[in-house]
């Protein structure tokens, strides 16, 4: 599944005064460069962890339905795999977690249009904070619309993050974030890339939350 942020999120999951007391910096002169730091430093931990934080709406698609991750042997782990038949597979994995709430599901036809995929088929599985968030099928045996477009045929439309406040978000990740934005801050103009970040320490913390990536090994 590959998303895109429709609504940013309308607060950072830190704030400008924690960043500044780590900092021990008590000017103003500086507060929108900071800012811009705890913005990126925001970003880097969503993308290092797979997660989003605080709470924003995005769209995703899929191209369909499919069956549980699976182990074949160690060292080799296969993605998704498709189930064929014209029969929907059992799950979607979101590509960011935690997802909050699922807006609405479309299924996506040849022309472009969509139709409502009703609720009463599916169902958000957010329980386990260590995998990522699913979307699963009431009933495997659903059908599949026949006339549903084969790449991204699933539009889905949902809000992912641990709440709308600050404190909703985990404390090693808020640390994290503070560790990062003042890293950039102390070492502006030589800090460029990840593993400068990295040398903030800020990994220790965001490893605790940190979902593991699926790759396909041939």
């Amino acid at each position: 599944m590959k998303s895109k942020i429709t609504t940013q999120p309308a607060i950072e999951p830190v704030t400008l005064a924690e960043v500044k007391e780590s900092l021990r910096v008590t000017s103003t002169s500086e507060d929108a460069l900071i800012n811009n730091f705890i913005t990126s430093a925001r970003v880097y931990a969503e993308n290092y962890t797979g997660r989003k934080f605080i709470n924003q709406t995005l769209v995703g698609y899929a191209d369909g339905f499919s069956s549980e991750y699976d182990n074949w042997w160690t060292g080799y782990r296969v993605g998704r795999e498709s189930h064929v038949d014209g029969q929907l597979g059992g799950n979607i994995a979101f590509d960011w977690s935690p997802v909050d709430s699922v807006s609405q599901v479309d299924t996506v036809d040849t022309d472009n249009s969509e139709t409502v995929y009703s609720s009463a088929n599916y169902y958000l599985d957010n329980y386990t904070a260590d995998e990522p968030s699913k979307l699963r099928l009431n009933d495997t045996n659903t059908d599949v619309i026949g006339s549903m477009r084969s790449s991204n045929g699933i539009k889905i439309t949902y809000i992912a993050g641990y709440g709308s406040n600050r404190t909703d978000v985990p404390a090693n990740i808020r640390r994290g974030i503070i560790m990062i934005a003042a890293h950039l801050y102390t070492n502006r103009g030589d800090c460029d890339g990840g593993n400068c970040v990295m040398k903030s320490g800020a990994n220790v913390y965001l490893d605790q939350v940190k979902l593991e990536s699926v790759s396909i090994s041939v």
